[in-house]
C-alpha cells in the first residue's frame, strides 16, 4: 500500500510539470507560461517555489532507491528513506539546489538571462522544456518496466541501459540547465553527473553480488547511460 502511494504522487508530479510547462511547447508561446504567471500572481514566489519542491519530490519517487542491502533493482521503501539516503550522500542537496536555483533571482544572472532572451528569444526555453519531458518519460519507462519485477530486469529500455532513471534526471536537469541558466546550475550539473555515474558504479557493484554471472552477460551487452555509447 504504501509503495503504491509514493508511486502514485510521483505520476502526480510528473503530470503536475508537464501541466505547468508543457504549455510553453505550444505555438505562439513567448515570455514565461502562462501557469507560471498565474501560479505567482495568485501564491507569489514563494509558492512556485514550494510547487516546484514538492514536483521534485514527488518525481523522485519514481526513482531506484540504493539501500543498503543487495534489492536494489526495485523500488521499495519509504520515500523518506529514499530522501535521507540522497542527502547524506550529497546527491540530494547539490540537485535541489540545481532545480531551485532559477527560481531565486540573482541580479547578475538576470542580466544574462534577459541578454540571452533576447539574442536567442524563446528557443532555449522551448529546447530545455523537450529535453527535460524525454528525461521524465524516460524515468516512468523505466519505472514501469522495473517497478513489478522480480530478479534481474533485462526487457524494455533495460536492454539497452543499465540505469534509465538515472539517464532521465541527467536529461531532465540539462533540460532545467537549458531553459534556465545560471551560475549555480553551470556548476552542479557536472557535480551531479560525477556523483551519478558513481551511485551507478556503486550499484552495479551489489548487482554482481547478487546476480553474479547473469549480470556480468548483461553488463557486456548493454550501456550504462546511453545506448550504444556509453
Amino acid at each position: 500500500m504504501k509503495d503504491k502511494i509514493i508511486s502514485v504522487l510521483g505520476w502526480l508530479a510528473i503530470v503536475l510539470f508537464v501541466v505547468i510547462y508543457g504549455i510553453e511547447l505550444l505555438p505562439h508561446q513567448e515570455g514565461p507560461p502562462a501557469t507560471i504567471s498565474w501560479i505567482r500572481e495568485n501564491f507569489g514566489q514563494t509558492g512556485l517555489i514550494i510547487i516546484n519542491i514538492l514536483i521534485v519530490l514527488g518525481f523522485f519517487a519514481l526513482l531506484p532507491f540504493r539501500r543498503p542491502t543487495k534489492h536494489i533493482w526495485k523500488s521499495r521503501g519509504t520515500f523518506a528513506a529514499f530522501v535521507i539516503a540522497l542527502m547524506t550522500e550529497m546527491f540530494g542537496f547539490p540537485l535541489f539546489i540545481f532545480l531551485l536555483s532559477p527560481l531565486v533571482n540573482v541580479p547578475e544572472v538576470g542580466e544574462i538571462f534577459e541578454e540571452g532572451f533576447k539574442i536567442f528569444g524563446q528557443k532555449p526555453a522551448l529546447v530545455g522544456t523537450a529535453i527535460s519531458f524525454l528525461g521524465l518519460a524516460i524515468i516512468a519507462i523505466g519505472w514501469m518496466r522495473i517497478h513489478r519485477a522480480k530478479g534481474l530486469v533485462t526487457t524494455g529500455i533495460y536492454r539497452y541501459i543499465r540505469h534509465p532513471q538515472y539517464t532521465g534526471i541527467i536529461l531532465f536537469t540539462f533540460g532545467w540547465l537549458v531553459h534556465w541558466p545560471s551560475i549555480v546550475t553551470l556548476v552542479l550539473w557536472p557535480i551531479l553527473i560525477v556523483m551519478y555515474t558513481w551511485l551507478a558504479k556503486q550499484e552495479e557493484k551489489q548487482a554482481l553480488e547478487e546476480f553474479g554471472e547473469d549480470y556480468i552477460v548483461y553488463a557486456k551487452r548493454t550501456k550504462r547511460f546511453i545506448p550504444f555509447v556509453i
